[in-house]
């Protein structure tokens, strides 16, 4: 397969914004090259951005169930992206079919200004992420006003993702791979986070999946993909929504601060932010460490099939132990 270089992307780019209208020539600037190539460009005096979807990873149909609930989330007033429909109504194109790469998935949405993400991985791990806890009080809002929406709207899942359920997470194949298959996790460790995962399965199996703990969520509220605007949070990117638990979300949110020194005054303003706008219960609670624990779970196995890529080799090396810690955690209450 031939690799997707910037000035191919480019290409794809520049075809697809034709379908749009837009002038081919115009000047495209990269913001974000990680697993969509993703550019601003102007039109009119407007900002737009136009994304060139990494290849194979959704189907068409996957993809057009994405956009639909992104579409519904923001009628239902969340601050999230607001795509432009193509021509045909449809909300993304299929472009470089006769290309050496062959056809890619290309949209184009407005731009949101910014002031920067809501934070950093790697800061939040190594403690130095210098936020308030009135910024996760202010997450947590929007991450209620996201799950609220999402009810209210009736939204339901038009085709199959790979869902965030137990299957997906801990199952004989999880979504993101197997968190076992990591060569640094060895010996105690190993052992710790083998039981660990049984103690998760039991707990998230006994929360069951009644529909006001479990549906279509976000799956990937990490802190790059918030933005800070002049009028409140925005969350973007949508790349792997699918149903899963409510909590996994918050637990996304929380989970590369769970090494902060702040964590706990970080955790308590997160929920109070949420429950400010949808109430939680004991049993919500009582689950959270087993869903926590489940997202750390995920990135491990990720990292094991993506060795020698500098993001898994960061979690391979700097974030496993803070793994093992929760599996120690989870296991000792």
């Amino acid at each position: 397969m031939t690799t997707v270089t910037l000035e191919i992307a480019e290409g794809l780019a520049r075809e697809a914004i034709t379908v749009w209208g837009f002038d081919a020539a115009t000047h495209l600037e990269l913001l974000k090259n990680r697993e969509n190539f993703v550019y601003r460009f102007d039109s009119d005096h407007r900002p737009y951005v136009v994304r060139v979807h990494r290849q194979g990873y959704h189907s068409d149909a996957e993809l057009g169930c994405e956009l639909d609930f992104v579409r519904a989330l923001h009628a239902e007033g969340v601050a999230v992206p607001e795509f432009i429909a193509a021509p045909d109504g449809s909300g993304f194109v299929v472009v470089g079919a006769e290309s050496a790469v062959g056809p890619h998935q290309v949209d184009v949405q407005r731009l949101i200004p910014n002031r920067g993400m809501f934070g950093d991985e790697r800061t939040a791990v190594a403690g130095t992420a210098d936020l308030e806890p009135s910024d996760f009080t202010a997450l947590g809002r929007l991450i209620g006003e996201l799950h609220a929406a999402t009810e209210r709207s009736g939204y339901a899942m038009a085709v199959s993702r790979d869902d965030w359920d137990l299957e997906g997470l801990i199952g004989s194949e999880p979504a993101w791979g197997d968190p076992l298959g990591l060569t640094e996790l060895v010996g105690d460790e190993r052992a710790t986070v083998s039981r660990a995962i049984e103690r998760v399965r039991g707990q998230i199996t006994a929360y069951g999946t009644p529909p006001h703990r479990f549906g279509p969520i976000h799956a990937d509220l990490t802190p790059e993909n918030v933005l800070r605007t002049e009028t409140g949070l925005v969350v973007i990117d949508f790349d792997d929504f699918a149903a899963g638990w409510h909590l996994f979300d918050l637990a996304t949110a929380l989970y590369f601060y769970t090494p902060h020194p702040r964590a706990a005054d970080y955790r308590s303003a997160l929920f109070a932010g949420y429950e400010a706008v949808r109430p939680l219960d004991e049993a919500d609670h009582e689950v959270f460490p087993a869903i926590l624990l489940a997202r750390g779970l995920t990135y491990l196995g990720w990292s094991a099939d993506r060795r020698g890529e500098p993001t898994a080799e960061w979690h391979a090396r700097t974030v496993l132990p803070h793994v093992v810690r929760l599996a120690e955690d989870l296991i000792a209450d």
